[in-house]
């Protein structure tokens, strides 16, 4: 009688021990389809492209198709600027009360910010005319050397999509010779009517994940703790097993 106990007991130990590892493998699959969907609409790219403090250069980087970009340039006095250019439209986070058609400073956001959340200035009717300052002479939110995000929004008739830039700024000017050189670090942008936020995209642990620290990454999500939870539920359910036996 007594065999028969211990014999049914192992059984639902059994059982148990299987199911726990069901319940664990299930919701880190569920937690990884999760974390994937989660960036489906997100289109990142690493640019790492340097401005130098005494450089006259510009550059265009294309986002989803030709006719939509974002633009960088810096001149060698002591000018550091962005603007964008969508098919239908584009527009850029600028500081408020500034005009449509003439230049306008660029707002400098934080890790993890809305991009859609905040004021707008549209991209000037020419295209080759400068629009954003990000920093001149001692003017600007970028004139404190670190990194932060532009934000910006372009329109191709598909509806709106919003994205970010990271840009790390440097060197202010020195008697008015030189100044404020900076990096393009990378861009990432979302599908129509898709939200996103300052820095998200950028891959973890990747190249591209340099300048932001772990405690400004946003942490694991609630179905990957889950899963996690039950890979150590089940490990300390079989050592407390082992110490019973």
């Amino acid at each position: 009688m007594n065999v028969k106990t211990r014999q049914s007991r192992r059984q639902t130990a059994k059982v148990s021990h299987s199911r726990w590892i069901a319940y664990a493998t299930a919701g880190a699959a569920t937690a990884l389809t999760a974390s994937h969907s989660a960036e489906a609409g997100i289109h990142y790219q690493v640019v790492n492209e340097k401005f130098q403090p005494n450089s006259n250069k510009g550059r265009w980087f294309q986002l989803d198709q030709p006719g939509d970009s974002i633009y960088f340039k810096h001149v060698s006095c002591c000018l550091a600027a962005f603007d964008i250019t969508g098919i239908a439209a584009g527009a850029f986070r600028g500081l408020p009360g500034t005009s449509k058609y003439s230049d306008a400073f660029v707002s400098k956001l934080s890790f993890g910010e809305s991009i859609a959340a905040g004021h707008f200035t549209h991209a000037h009717p020419n295209p080759t005319a400068l629009h954003g300052i990000l920093a001149y002479d001692i003017y600007g939110q970028w004139t404190s050397p670190g990194m932060g995000f532009v934000g910006f929004r372009f329109h191709n008739d598909a509806g709106m999509q919003y994205g970010w830039v990271r840009v790390r700024i440097s060197v202010p000017p020195h008697d008015g010779i030189g100044g404020w050189g900076f990096k393009v670090l990378d861009f990432a942008y979302a599908d129509p009517g898709e939200p996103i936020t300052a820095g998200q995209g950028i891959p973890r642990g990747s190249e591209g994940d340099q300048d932001i620290s772990d405690d400004q990454l946003p942490g694991e999500g609630s179905l990957g703790g889950l899963a996690l939870g039950a890979v150590g539920l089940l490990a300390w359910r079989k050592s407390r097993s082992r110490t019973a036996s």
